[in-house]
This record gives C-alpha cells, structure tokens and sequence, in this order.
C-alpha cells in the first residue's frame, strides 16, 4: 500500500515520517477523492495518543502524506523482541497501552472516525512510554479492495471483526474488537485464533469461542479476562459499547493491580474445563471463604459482619442449640455481676489517665466493628517533636476496635514519611490493611467501590510511598483509613494529618 522514509524538513528544522503510497493507486480515481476526502479529516485530529499528519499532496501523480516522527518500536515489534527472550508483557504495562488506545479510540469515534484496523503494527510505543496510534483512516483511503497481499491480508485477518467479515459496516465497536484481539495478544504472547489461513481465521472469528488465556499465563486477574472476553463479544451489541466505557473498567483494573493487590494464581482461578473458555466466566472464590461483604451503614456508622454461607439443617440445629447454652451462660454471668456489683458499689472505678483524657473526641469512637473483642489497653499519646503537623481527628479514650492513627509526617528528599500506627490488627497484603490519600479525595472514596485515588499499604512501617511532587492542588492534609481485603474501607477508623 505505501512505503515510508525519515526524512528532514528544512524549513521547521524537524525529522518527519513521509508515507509514499504506491503509484498503482494513483491511476484509481475513486482512491484520489477518498485521498483527499479522508486525509483531511485525519489530519484534524489532535490527540496525544494519535500520530499527527503535518501535511498530504501529490506530486507527480505521487500520492504522500507527511507526519510525525515517533521515535520508538511498534507494538508487534516489541511482543516479538519479547517472544524471542521466552518473555510476556508485564500485565499492568499492556493495560496502561490499551488505555492510551481507548482514550485515542474515543476521541476519534467523537468525531466520526473508525479507524478500522487496530492491530500491533499500527500502535507505535514511544521512548516516554506512551502508545500511539498510527494509520488511522488509512484503510479507507485506499479502500478495501486493494489489500491483495497475503501478508496484509493476513495481518488484518487476525484482528478482524466478525461484522466486518461478514460485510456489515464498521463502527466503533469493531475497533473495540480488534482492540481486544490486541489485548488478547499483548497479555498472552499470541493472537487467540491461530491459522496459516486467511479464511480459516475469518471463519474462526465468526463461530470459535474464545481460548482461555490463562492457558498461557495462568496469573492473569480474573477481572481483567472477563473484560476482555467482553471486549471479543462476537454480537456487537453485548461487546464495549464505546471506548470509554472500556476504559473505565480497565482503569478500575489498574487500580488493584497498581496498589499492591495479591496476583490471582491458578489456585483460585476459575476453573478451565479445555482449550475454550466460556464467554462469561465465574468470579473466583478461595477456598474455605464462601462470604460476602457487607458494606458500612450510612446511617448506623456500624460495620456488619460477614454474612456466612448457608448451612445443611444438621448445622442449623447445631447453633441453634448451641446458642441456647451460650444465652443461658451470659444470663448466669450477668446475675453474678449483678450481684458483685452490689457488694462493691461503694468503689468508685479509678479514674482516667491525664495522657489519655487529652485525646480529641471524635465521632469516630462510635463506630465498632461486630463480633471484634474490646482493646484491653488503650495506648498513650505520642509525645511529639514541636514542629510536628498536629493529628485531627484522633479517637476518644476508648478505641475503636481497629484503627490506624498518623503520629507525624515529614519530608525526606522527595519523599513524604509518614509515621503511623496500628490497633487491633496488622496491616498485611494480602489482608486487612491501611488506604492512605490525600484530603483532596472524599472518605468515602478512599476504597472500593470509590474512585480514589488512594494507596493501599500492608508494610513495613514507615509508609513513604508518596513523593511531595504528587501533592495534589489543594491537598492540605494526608490521611488513613482501615481498609478490609477487599479494599472498602471502614468509616471512621483513621485520622489526617497537615501536610509539612
């Protein structure tokens, strides 16, 4: 279809990519009006994640287009190199490319414009790790029926979309597709349709489910392949609906993979029963653990407990009676008291500790957690140094059963250091642990199913993982809640902290 040079614009002064499309087009007068037609519009799109085209003419009956220059490798170029060294793309690396693609896809599909062969070739990873988007509209331009090269051929019949096979019109949701079979690539080092024939391809696009692809990488999260299983959806109308809503599922993906969630391994993977994966698989569950949870009450301030699985009837009159006995012993111990009390209410209980009676009271003592035991001490304020941010929001003499307390932070380098601590529990990945944000972001959003951003923390102490420079506008204080396993958060377990 074309050929393309580095070349040098004397005027600007700047490297350019020019795209030389061969001369047998030339002579087809409906490639010149798409040329001109089409070029145009390509060459209005302005999007980091989109190859500019500075400039198309002719010349001499030459038709080229003049764009930027992105110094770099394509993706196919790069998942080769990787290949070769027995190596497959980091998962959280192909996630944030095909973020770039969505973000380039949906502003694109905004204005009109499918790009209509999104495969590696066309996505060039530049030296700032950024995925950009080549050739877009190039298909068009020329026209389908000018791709008659095996090779082309078989370079767009590993992406292609079932609409498209069957002759039905392109429309974004055909990008999404080929978008997917790129995903699919990326995240297990080869295409999930494999043949040395074009048509043997097409036809396995229409009628073949799609290969479980943790088959070939079996840590891949369980989230992510179901969303990539919708993405290759072979009815458009129960595939992504736009890139955006793609987008907004992967970043909720990155999210975990990015802070520190625990990979999900073969052993809690959903089950694979042959080499074809089902089109909706299973949320994974580990063994022993059949609970849901409960978030928060609004109203309450109250966590609830777990909510167990159900029990056979056997078991169900096992704590029936069971809690028959365990009701008639607290009625026993509650008589004993009474009566103790009785005889020893003329001695007062001591009184409070001075370091403890100075703590600042705070709603959040109000709220506890079910089934979780009192703390038997509660610990004394920290003795500061004078120039030390002040904790807010710190807890009454009585301590929530699980808490996390800033003591101070300070700046090392580039670095915040945040000295905390924890009652009731030990912040562990995979676990219970600490989301630390800045107040810029609401509480309540400070875990899932919150926007964030927040950083989820299991250790070691002290937590220095934000550097001053991702202080957002406006953030005046640095503050920590408990954060369950499952990364919601508890309500009123933390405090803030000013920001030196």
């Amino acid at each position: 279809m074309s050929s393309v040079y580095k070349a040098t614009d004397p005027n600007l002064k700047r490297v350019v990519a020019i795209k030389l499309i061969h001369p047998h087009l030339s002579s087809d007068a409906q490639f010149v009006q798409r040329f001109g037609e089409e070029a145009a519009a390509v060459a209005s799109l302005r999007h980091p994640n989109i190859v500019q085209v500075y400039d198309f003419n002719s010349d001499q009956g030459v038709y080229y287009m003049v764009l930027e220059f992105i110094p770099g490798e394509t993706l196919q170029d790069r998942l080769k190199r990787l290949a070769g060294q027995g190596l497959k793309l980091p998962i959280n690396e192909a996630v944030k490319y095909i973020l770039n693609m969505c973000d380039a896809l949906g502003y694109a599909h905004q204005r009109g414009m499918t790009h209509r062969d999104i495969k590696p070739a066309n996505i060039m990873l530049d030296v700032y790790a950024q995925a950009i988007l080549m050739d877009f509209g190039i298909v068009k331009i020329v026209g389908g029926t000018s791709h008659t090269v095996t090779g082309a051929v078989m370079g767009t019949a590993r992406y292609i979309s079932p609409e498209v096979i069957r002759g039905e019109p392109a429309d974004p949701r055909s990008d999404i597709y080929s978008l997917g079979i790129t995903l699919y690539e990326m995240l297990s080092g080869q295409a999930p349709f494999q043949s040395d024939s074009a048509m043997t391809l097409m036809m396995m696009h229409l009628n073949d489910p799609v290969p479980d692809p943790r088959l070939l990488r079996p840590d891949l999260p369980p989230g992510l392949v179901n969303i990539l299983l919708k993405s290759l959806e072979k009815d458009r109308a129960r595939r992504y609906q736009s890139a955006a809503e793609l987008g907004a599922d992967l970043k909720r993906e990155l999210v975990v993979l990015e802070t520190g969630a625990a990979p999900v391994g073969p052993q809690n993977a959903a089950p694979v029963e042959a080499a074809r994966v089902r089109q909706t698989l299973p949320q994974p569950q580990s063994a022993g653990t059949a609970q849901s949870y409960n978030p928060p009450s609004a109203q309450s301030g109250s966590i609830q407990a777990p909510v167990p699985a159900k029990k056979n009837n056997l078991l169900l009159w096992v704590f029936i009676l069971g809690g028959g006995f365990v009701l008639l012993f607290f009625m026993l111990a509650a008589a004993a008291g009474l009566f103790y009390f009785s005889q020893n209410r003329a001695s007062p209980p001591p009184p409070l500790a001075s370091s403890r009676a100075t703590l600042v009271p705070s709603p959040a003592a109000t709220v506890v957690q079910a089934g979780a035991a009192a703390p038997t001490a509660t610990p004394a304020a920290p003795t500061l140094p004078a120039n030390t941010p002040t904790p807010t929001n710190l807890p009454t003499a009585t301590y929530p059963p699980l808490y996390v307390r800033i003591n101070r932070i300070s700046i090392n380098g580039s670095q915040y250091v945040v000295d905390y601590e924890t009652f009731g529990y030990t912040e562990k990945l995979p676990g219970m642990h600490v989301h630390f944000f800045f107040n810029t972001v609401p509480p309540d959003q400070a875990g899932m199913p919150g926007m964030g951003p927040w950083y989820l923390y299991g250790g070691p102490r002290p937590f220095s993982r934000y550097k001053v420079s991702q202080r957002p506008a406006g953030a005046t204080q640095m503050c920590a809640l408990v954060a369950h396993a499952d990364h919601s958060v508890i309500a009123g377990s933390g405090n803030c902290v000013n920001l030196p």
